[in-house]
């Protein structure tokens, strides 16, 4: 009979002694079918897995050699012509059909399951003595990393190990807990992260008498969890502890031979010990206390100890009875999106099953494309609830506490979730950032928590006195009194700063004088670095160009050293305090001020070239670290590298978008588009061309218009250099995110853009959906400036649409009708949008035709309808976290309260805007909120206040911008009392354009000409200005609003000399200020009734 072993190197062996199996394509053919376990393998799947991916043109006919060689080999006595009965053809493919006893992995199994029926110890242990006897070396030896056998390999090495821990649990049963110890410490050390071994080994240990090694093991246990995973130990080792201090565990008498005295404790690194933080501390722990979503924030200056306070109150916490996890903001680009949340999340599922969550937490639990798909952003707010909800059920059990270090530097996709989950979790959330590096998307999250936040510590520096002790513990000694003065003026209490002197110190002696002492950490740094071999400097500057943390294989590849040069420098750095070792195989530099020292005197030849080394070997030891790769090789693109460097930057970009993080997907497009500029072979004029309508899309998706129109343009220049009008037409017709607000700068047309899309309308090929989209895309670029025309072609679009039956178009004319000034259906075409987005269940949509309907309310002087629409637009942008939306809706927010006389509240909103405007990377974002102050301080009657502001707006605006708010100026000019200067400004006043501003302008020209202008101006700008009689000026922008237009209507009648006009005015305005509530107006209006 044959019998096969692969619980060690592959072999066989038959009647007559071992088996020759041939070569190792040979063998892996009878590996991949003791894989399948008897099942039948397809032959395109064995072709596949043998040769990974690649065969040769002859691979078939090698596969069928080699099936015919093992079928001698396994079934000798086999007459010619009679069919296998061992390895046998079962279509599609082949099987093995052979008894367990024939092959030892089988054997190995079944001998667990029997033990495991055992009730007699003595017989459990024989049966897992023998069974684990089997082992020779890893399961399927040579073959154990193919992909076909990784899982296999796994489930077995699993097996050995859960049969190794009840073999040491079995020798307990026996009373053999010296045994037991030697079994579960080997087992433990051997794999530190598996606490069942850890127990076995605590508890083994105290039976056999060593209580104190017991507890050690418990310790040794709970820092590697800590250190390694961000977790605090399970239910079973909490409960052992408990016990043993307790000493409710009986401890088995015995005569021991010999006896070594446990080693003295190692004191703590002195880098590590707290000073000065007792208030911040207990801050945090009172912060802690409660339930529901919790968060705290510490903030400082880099150096100033926050991530040594969250690493002390991680420890404190973990004592309380928390499970805390940490999630650090990585401090280079080579990091995938939401990486923190990516290490948390993972920490936590490894002990806590996400269950049915896990498909929607897969972008996050998974790097590859998992089976859960969601549409857009829909999919990230699913993801967002599903993360709190998942961190929510964890903390049910026991309490949760989130650390998260670093946040100043997340990008936007971690900072959006870390707003979810501060105001959806009920958990304990502490960000650490430094305040003055807040980036917008972080404001935008801490803005989101604000009501939930309990705590807020700003770190300073340290007083004289707690620097002392700092510097004395590393030191040895306290320094002298004047040294320890200038050291803590030089450093101003800086802890880290103050490490790294006293590490100088250390290293040569106290400093002769005060002006020996550096004068900035960069330079004790330097310093400090000086005094290593320029070996172990330069493969430290290696590791910083490869990041914050590195793998040693890594740095083993790259470096232009042999491997004992590596180790010994990493070794060095390590001993020196500028590197630490979070894990077997990892390195990581103690401080971001340690690597950026490095890196800040690397030359950029040099840096350039060992990214390439980088990116080359991290390809090779692990080519899934695609964000790395591409990071490392789109920092060092060369014509021979341009090819990898795209490649990598899609498939990076891929990866953050499908966690939803759009920002870092669209610089990965364009990273990839710059790469193939520099590519020497075949034309990249279509690739560069998808890279960039995906990159423009991407910028739109996450509100950032600006950088979205200069990708969109670069494509239309890239396919107007190539001559191709198809290209052309793709280019303008990328864009399928709608947005509330224009997508270029306000009062200009840039005529170029525009002569593009229509010689992309002149293309033959065009089909009639495209005609549609760049007929949009023309009333986009030229609105209000070529009105009749714009209105023409926004037909057109429409009826297009509707002869396709097309949602998808017809959404997009219809707000580009919308967007046009005085469109008489404006309320129509809401109602229809809004219709489009219940019937596609198309959030954008329905957002637009909120805000469309909440624009024709507002004018119309019906608040009421337009807060039902605000709020009901406030729910997709607010859910989705779109920037524009959420500031038009501020804007909106604003407009509604100076609607209802509340000046004090508009303004407040208005500011809030203000602050949403500045992050959304929008056209005249600097603009809005200044009209937005002028029309509260209209309606105040304090416009006058303004006049500096405004002259110096005036002064540093470009024209088209300065000549728009002439009418502005000159009414605050007016307000100051300085009529002959308003006067002036008026001089440059130019004919109001046919846009959404139209009202607004008019009206305020309105005010203007019924104080400085003529009669017959008057009545020229009365017949204008009509059409909107029985409106709110400006409201129909849905941002401001300067108030009824009859009151500016009757002001220019009764310059033009007809009272009784002007008094209809009045009644008209007084009638609509009274369905505002607005006092203000009210009392305009009465005043002028009386006069």
């Amino acid at each position: 009979m044959v019998r096969i072993r692969v619980l060690g190197a592959l072999t066989a062996s038959g009647e007559h002694g071992e088996l020759d199996l041939g070569g190792p394509r040979q063998r892996g053919v009878l590996a991949r079918l003791l894989v399948a376990r008897g099942e039948v393998v397809p032959v395109d799947r064995l072709i596949d897995d043998l040769w990974r991916g690649e065969p040769p043109p002859r691979a078939l006919g090698s596969l069928q050699a080699y099936v015919s060689n093992l079928r001698r080999l396994l079934e000798p006595e086999r007459a010619p012509r009679a069919p296998a009965t061992v390895l046998i053809s079962r279509a599609p493919g082949y099987a093995l059909r052979l008894d367990t006893e024939a092959v030892d992995a089988w054997l190995f199994g079944a001998e667990l399951d029997s033990a495991a029926q055992q009730t007699d110890p003595q017989r459990r242990r024989r049966a897992l003595e023998q069974a684990l006897a089997r082992w020779q070396g890893p399961a399927y030896g040579a073959y154990a990393q193919e992909a076909w056998a990784a899982a296999e390999a796994a489930r077995l090495e699993e097996l050995r190990l859960s049969a190794r821990e009840q073999l040491a649990a079995t020798l307990l049963e026996q009373d053999e807990p010296a045994l037991a110890a030697a079994e579960a410490d080997v087992l433990a050390r051997e794999h530190p992260l598996r606490e069942e071994a850890w127990r076995l080994t605590a508890l083994a240990r105290y039976r056999a008498g060593r209580q104190a090694d017991a507890l050690a093991a418990l310790r040794q246990a709970r820092e590697v969890l800590a250190d390694e995973l961000g977790i605090d130990p399970g239910p079973a080792l909490t409960r052992l502890e408990t016990d043993i201090l307790a000493q409710r565990i009986p401890v088995q008498e015995r005569v021991i031979a010999e006896s070594r005295p446990s080693p003295d404790p190692v004191p703590a690194s002195a880098a590590t010990v707290l000073f000065g933080r007792d208030a911040e501390l207990a801050a945090l722990h009172a912060a802690a206390r409660g339930e529901g979503p919790r968060t705290a924030t510490v903030t400082g200056e880099a150096g100033s100890g926050k991530s040594a306070l969250l690493q002390r109150l991680r420890d404190d916490l973990r004592d309380a009875g928390y499970r805390v996890v940490i999630g650090r903001c990585p401090e280079d680009e080579a990091a995938p999106s939401a990486w923190p949340w990516v290490e948390i999340l993972r920490a936590l599922a490894a002990q806590h099953d996400p269950g049915e969550l896990a498909p929607v937490l897969a972008p996050l639990l998974t790097d590859g494309a998992g089976p859960y798909r969601a549409d857009g952003e829909h999919g990230r707010f699913l993801l967002h609830r599903a993360v709190g909800d998942y961190l929510t059920a964890v903390a049910t059990a026991r309490p949760l506490a989130i650390l998260l270090d670093d946040a100043h530097r997340g990008d936007a996709e971690t900072a959006a979730m870390l707003a979810a989950v501060t105001t959806r979790a009920s958990a304990f959330v502490v960000i650490g950032y430094r305040p003055d590096e807040v980036p917008p998307v972080l404001a935008d999250a801490l803005a989101s928590s604000a009501t939930t936040v309990r705590a807020r510590i700003r770190l300073r520096g340290l007083g004289v006195a707690d620097s002392a002790r700092l510097v004395g513990t590393l030191t040895g000694s306290a320094p002298a009194d004047p040294l320890m003065a200038t050291l803590h003026d030089r450093t101003g209490g800086n802890p880290f700063y103050l490490i790294e002197i006293a590490r100088l110190v250390q290293s040569e002696g106290e400093l002769v004088a005060a002006a020996e002492v550096p004068e900035g950490v960069r330079d004790v740094l330097r310093r400090r670095l000086s005094r290593l071999p320029g070996t172990a400097v330069s493969v430290l500057r290696l590791a910083a160009v490869i990041g914050r943390e590195f793998d040693l294989a890594v740095l083993v590849r790259a470096a232009e050293v042999g491997e004992d040069e590596v180790l010994d420098a990493v070794e060095a750095g390590v001993v020196a305090g500028l590197l630490d070792e979070p894990a077997s195989g990892r390195a990581r530099f103690a401080h971001v001020l340690v690597r950026d020292t490095l890196l800040g005197d690397l030359s950029r030849i040099r840096r350039d070239r060992w990214h390439r080394r980088i990116g080359a070997a991290i390809e090779e030891i692990d080519p899934d670290d695609v964000t790395a790769i591409a990071h490392h090789y789109g920092e060092s693109v060369t014509p021979q590298t341009a090819r990898r460097a795209a490649d990598y930057a899609v498939a990076a970009a891929q990866r953050a978008e499908r966690r939803f993080a759009h920002d870092v997907a669209a610089a990965g497009y364009e990273r990839a588009a710059l790469a193939l500029e520099r590519h020497p072979g075949g034309d990249t004029v279509d690739e560069r061309m998808e890279l960039l309508c995906r990159a423009a899309r991407s910028h739109l998706v996450c509100g950032a218009g600006l950088a979205a129109r200069a990708a969109r343009d670069r494509a239309a220049t890239l396919a107007e250099h190539a001559d191709r009008p198809d290209l052309l037409v793709r280019a303008f017709t990328a864009w399928d995110a709608p947005t509330p607000w224009m997508n270029r700068r306000y009062g200009v047309v840039d005529h170029a853009v525009v002569a593009r899309i229509e010689t992309a309308l002149r293309w033959d090929g065009l089909s009639a959906a495209d005609r549609c989209r760049l007929s949009v895309a023309l009333v986009d670029e030229i609105g209000g400036a070529e009105l009749d025309r714009a209105r023409r072609v926004a037909a057109d679009a429409e009826a297009i649409a509707r002869d396709l039956g097309d949602d998808t178009l017809l959404a997009p004319a219809l707000q580009a009708r919308a967007s046009l000034y005085d469109s008489p259906d404006r309320s129509a075409l809401g109602a229809e949008l809004i219709e489009i987005g219940r019937r596609n269940d198309h959030h954008a949509y329905l957002l637009l035709g909120h805000t469309v309907a909440l624009q024709a309310a507002a004018f119309a002087g019906d608040p009421e309808a337009a807060r039902a629409h605000l709020e009901a637009a406030t729910v997709p942008a607010d859910r989705y976290q779109w920037r524009q939306a959420q500031a038009a809706n501020a804007m909106a927010r604003g407009l509604l309260a100076l609607v209802g006389g509340d000046a004090e509240d508009a303004e407040r909103r208005y500011l809030e805007a203000a602050e949403l405007l500045a992050r959304t990377g929008i056209f005249n974002a600097g603009t809005l909120p200044l009209m937005a102050l002028f029309t509260v301080r209209l309606y105040e009657g304090r416009a006058g206040e303004l006049a500096e502001t405004i002259a110096a707006f005036a002064r540093d605006a470009d024209a088209d911008t300065a000549d728009a708010t002439v009418d502005f100026h000159a009414l605050v000019l007016l307000a100051a009392g300085d009529r002959d200067a308003a006067a002036r400004v008026r001089r440059r006043a130019r004919p109001i354009p046919e846009d959404l501003f139209r009202s607004l302008f008019l009206t305020l020209r309105g005010m203007v000409i019924a104080v400085l202008g003529t009669p017959e101006e008057a009545a020229a700008l009365y017949r204008d200005l009509l059409r909107y009689r029985d409106r709110l000026g400006g409201a129909d922008t849905g941002s401001f609003t300067v108030g009824p237009v009859d009151l500016v209507l009757a002001d220019l009648a009764a310059l033009c000399g007809d009272p009784e006009l002007a008094a209809e005015h009045c009644r008209a305005a007084l009638r609509i200020a009274e369905r505002c509530a607005n006092r203000g107006w009210i009392d305009a209006a009465r005043a002028r009734l009386d006069h």
